[in-house]
């Protein structure tokens, strides 16, 4: 038994539940932060283990990019001084700390000009600013040009010391000036140079401006605790500070993008003010070793110095603007000049070839109008028919009721000689799947798109057989959907069975087999579903997520728009071709105007299966020759089956066509005049398409794009560019231009539109054809004929497959009357347009021996000869009333195309209806209807059945 007592009172005491609370607090983001690291670490070393050297190497030279300008920008070499900002404000941050409430605040501040850290600590610390903010300076593109040039490459930094001279030195009237001057020194320009100066900038003001700033303020207090303020001193420091911002402001003024005849004086005038500061701040330090104090008159001298400057400098400007205002030519010559050379180096206006475009309208001998068609079928056979709209208007059906799958893109692409478009499919995870089947269906069933390509014939509106052309269709990196938004994985153990969609099972070479414990890093759901097995994991199967990540120099979104990749085939292996296009900022480079320096260095061939990239190079400008140095092994030669199907890339066409715009003119009158600019005109994008322009002797796969004069109040062409995309000439440009004073114009699209909306036969068509589509309006040569082809589809992509009302050949060639010519295929539009053009198209005229343009009138003879053929009698009504009436079918009927299909109909109504019961038809009409209809009594009750066909007013 156990006496009461007062010690066996006592009770133990509570367990401190904060402590617990607080340990569990840190285990838990101790465990959060080794998750992220290890899942970071997991995927950095499946990386290495998937691409290897095709990883390492950006991690290389953006190492060396990290080293070198956060050295620029960080390491301290003062080892006699030893200061740091960063230990400094810990240190005094600590001493607040425990400092007590009664003392003054200057007491817990330490001077920070005697705040040193040991040799040893100042030499561990830089290395550690290095590690700890390597990450904020890293730069691929500077880290890629510093090896090159530490291998040899000295990317015109010899000629560096030209920029200095070029704002104190009036050109002439030449652009060879800049081309000699600027030209040799824009590699480093534009890659090695910006992020030293930045690096350098960056260092001015830490160690300049903020690290004097914070002296001043320290010793202030400090000195103002001992009640001797040396108020000379803090002011040249403060001079100092300014004086030395001013320099590099004025040192970063000879890298400008505008140079002219007031560049001199305002960068003479900054660097003066800078150097007086800084004289200021010798002299002031001198007197501060007798003086507190700064004499008033002093101060004035410094403020009415850096003012007479600048009064001095405005000056100069002011009039010599106002001089420039009347001799602007004299003035602003010189430096325009150097601008057209250097932005025609920037855009390789040089090698685009200019053709002058003699327009003229021809009239054909009627007797020759099908001679003339025969002999240009090769390029009539070939015209673009079907757009990119209608095209995937009709082909969207082909996916049918497939619920794991959508379009990602529409290209039109050749294949021997004839152009199709592509639509090429992502996947997609279908609406249906419950959220707790999302992760099994998006990682091991969705895994690609069975059957990847749907094709269209360009011009017939054809759909084939897209086997013919991609026997491999079975997408696993394409664009888009899943691919973009997640991977996709399997496990190796699976044997015949495969979760994948349609039970297939991926045996290509794409991805990497990821072991324990390492796959329960990477997904910790694979702990649980695979915890002993390997997982086979395929990531970036996005291709330009996959680009990104191996060959991150380039540029996958240009001017805000994804780069555009095309399907391609080897007649085995589908591959996407991916254009390499490097860019660079110009801003640095004189009188570049600020236009990118945009360069195509070759293609990627990513392979569509297993996600395998090869590098084809067909640039010759100093990147392609770097990138090809350090990444010689990976490049091939270009296979021969893709020397057709190659296409250049519409991003390039279009901005050496927008350079072209400004820089075409070389006369500097002219130029400053701004009266020759071009511009695209509004709307309008490339077409590709198969064409024979003036000067070539046979079809070639060409890009296309018309130009108008800027400003213009008329909807005239100045003329039209196209590239070629043969290989042995891909990126060859030639422009076409019409001479300004030409008496025939070339009109433009916006004309044409008119032209057409214009045409009577066109307006009454239009009415038939409720509400037409207009396509797109391309312009071909035809023999000598410039001709507009545009189809006109009867439904548009809104969930309704398109079809071809007609099409029209408007001409392009322009003496004060349009000519419009229509048919059902583009030879018997281009024969109308002949007929116009010679004068003896009628109402109702003969395109060929077997095709009548038919009338109203001749539409409804022929529906009743239908009838009276099979002898049955037809009667017309004033008005029918009949209790019961059935539609048993309707069909329009407008040319000569629909008679078939309408006399078919027709036979199929008297067989079903007529027929068998009665002899006579009713007709009637409803607005622009046909009504035909025969009467049944049945059970006593008559029912009329009648069909509708669309005539027409």
């Amino acid at each position: 038994m156990i006496l009461y007592s007062a010690s066996t009172d006592k009770q133990a005491p509570p367990p401190d539940a904060g402590k617990f609370a607080r340990l569990i607090i840190i285990a838990i983001i101790a465990v959060a932060i080794l998750a992220v690291a290890g899942n970071q670490a997991v995927i950095l070393s499946m990386n290495f283990t998937e691409f290897g050297e095709q990883f390492s190497k950006p991690l290389y030279y953006s190492l060396v990019s990290t080293i070198i300008l956060s050295a620029i920008a960080l390491v301290r070499v003062n080892i006699i001084g030893r200061s740091s900002i960063f230990w400094y404000g810990l240190h005094t941050a600590i001493g607040f700390i425990g400092k007590s409430t009664q003392q003054p605040i200057s007491n817990s501040i330490p001077s920070f000009k005697d705040y040193k850290l040991s040799p040893l600590q100042f030499v561990i610390w830089q290395i550690t600013k290095i590690l700890l903010f390597g990450a904020f300076f890293v730069n691929i593109m500077f880290g890629f040009a510093a090896v090159s040039f530490i291998d040899g490459n000295n990317l015109g930094l010899e000629n560096l010391s030209n920029i200095f001279s070029l704002p104190f030195v009036t050109p002439s009237v030449d652009p060879n000036y800049a081309v000699e001057q600027v030209v040799p020194m824009i590699p480093a320009l534009v890659i090695l140079l910006p992020p030293v100066l930045a690096a350098i900038g960056l260092r001015l003001v830490l160690y300049v401006g903020i690290h004097k700033i914070i002296n001043v303020v320290t010793s202030y207090l400090q000195d103002s605790k001992s009640g001797k303020p040396r108020y000379l001193n803090y002011v040249s420091t403060i001079e100092t500070i300014i004086g030395v911002g001013v320099l590099w402001l004025g040192f970063n003024l000879f890298f400008t993008d505008q140079i002219d005849y007031n560049t001199r004086y305002i960068v003479g005038g900054t660097l003066v003010i800078g150097f007086a500061l800084l004289s200021f701040s010798i002299v002031d330090r001198i007197r501060a070793r007798v003086l507190t104090h700064m004499f008033k008159r002093d101060v004035y001298i410094r403020i009415l110095t850096v003012l007479a400057i600048a009064v001095i400098v405005g000056g100069l400007v002011t009039v010599n603007n106002s001089i420039a205002d009347a001799k602007k030519i004299e003035y602003l010559g010189p430096y325009t000049a150097q601008q057209i050379g250097v932005n025609r180096y920037i855009g390789q206006l040089d090698d685009i070839k200019e053709n002058t475009h003699e327009v003229q309208l021809q009239s054909v001998s009627p007797n020759n109008i099908k001679n003339y068609v025969n002999k240009n079928s090769d390029v009539l056979d070939v015209v673009r028919v079907w757009d990119w709209e209608a095209a995937f208007a009709k082909l969207k059906p082909e996916i049918g009721l497939i619920p794991n799958v959508d379009f990602e893109d529409n290209d039109i692409l050749r294949f021997n000689n004839t152009l199709y478009w592509t639509a090429s499919m992502k996947p997609v995870l279908p609406s249906s799947v419950s959220l707790e089947n999302r992760w099994y269906n998006e990682h091991l069933v969705y895994t690609h798109v069975p059957n990847g390509f749907l094709t269209l014939e360009a011009t017939d509106g054809q759909i084939v057989d897209s086997g013919e052309f991609f026997k491999q269709r079975e997408i696993y990196y394409g664009e888009g959907g899943l691919f973009e938004q997640t991977w996709s994985a399997y496990p190796n153990s699976r044997g015949s069975t495969s979760a994948e969609l349609g039970g297939v099972s991926y045996n290509g070479q794409g991805g990497l087999d990821v072991s324990p414990p390492l796959s329960w890093t990477f997904e910790p759901n694979f702990l649980l579903s695979f915890p002993a097995e390997s997982v086979h994991v395929m990531r970036y199967k996005d291709v330009h997520d996959r680009m990104k990540t191996l060959y991150p120099y380039f540029l996958y979104d240009v001017f805000g728009k994804e780069l555009d990749s095309i399907p391609v085939t080897d007649g085995e292996n589908s591959y996407w071709l991916i254009p390499l296009i490097i860019g660079f900022d110009t801003h640095d480079v004189p009188w570049s105007s600020g236009n990118p320096y945009l360069r195509l260095v070759g293609f990627a061939l990513v392979d569509s299966y297993d996600g395998n990239i090869q590098l084809l190079k067909t640039g010759d400008d100093f990147f392609t020759d770097m990138f090809v140095s350090q990444y010689s092994d990976q490049f091939k030669p270009i296979p021969a089956w893709l020397e057709e199907q190659i296409r250049y890339p519409v991003e390039l066409f279009n901005w050496k066509t927008e350079m072209y715009n400004i820089y075409h003119v070389n006369d500097v009158e002219t130029f400053i005049q701004a009266n020759e600019f071009y511009e695209i005109p509004q709307g309008l994008e490339t077409y590709y398409v198969e064409a024979k322009p003036p000067g070539f002797n046979q079809t070639e796969f060409i890009g296309l794009l018309s130009l108008e004069l800027r400003g213009s109040q008329g909807r005239n062409l100045a003329g039209y560019m196209i590239v070629e995309n043969d290989l042995k000439n891909l990126g060859d440009i030639q422009f076409y231009e019409v001479p300004l004073n030409s008496t025939t114009k070339l009109i433009g699209p916006t004309a044409v539109r008119e032209a057409l909306d214009k045409d009577p036969e066109f307006a009454e068509l239009k009415t038939l054809l409720r509400n037409p589509r207009i396509g797109d309006n391309i312009l071909y040569r035809v023999g000598e004929h410039d001709v507009y082809f545009i189809p006109v589809y009867t439904a548009g992509a809104g969930g309704v497959v398109a079809q071809l009302g007609t099409i029209a050949a408007v001409g392009a060639a322009f003496t004060g009357e349009y000519y419009v010519g229509l048919g059902d295929t583009q030879e018997e539009a281009f024969e109308a347009y002949l007929k116009k053009v010679s004068g003896v198209a009628g109402s109702s005229t003969s395109v060929d021996v077997d095709y009548i343009e038919l009338g109203r009138s001749d539409r409804i003879d022929i529906i009743k000869s239908s009838f009276k053929e099979n002898g049955i009698e037809i009667l017309e009504p004033t008005s029918i009333q009949i209790p019961l009436s059935f539609k048993e079918g309707e069909i329009f009927f407008f040319t000569e195309n629909d008679r078939v299909d309408t006399e078919d109909f027709l036979s199929k109504f008297i067989d079903n209806f007529v027929k068998p019961r009665s002899d006579r038809v009713f007709m009637w009409q409803e607005d622009t209807n046909l009504n035909i209809g025969t009467i049944v009594v049945k059970d006593n009750i008559p029912e009329m059945h009648y069909v509708s066909i669309t005539v027409g007013n």
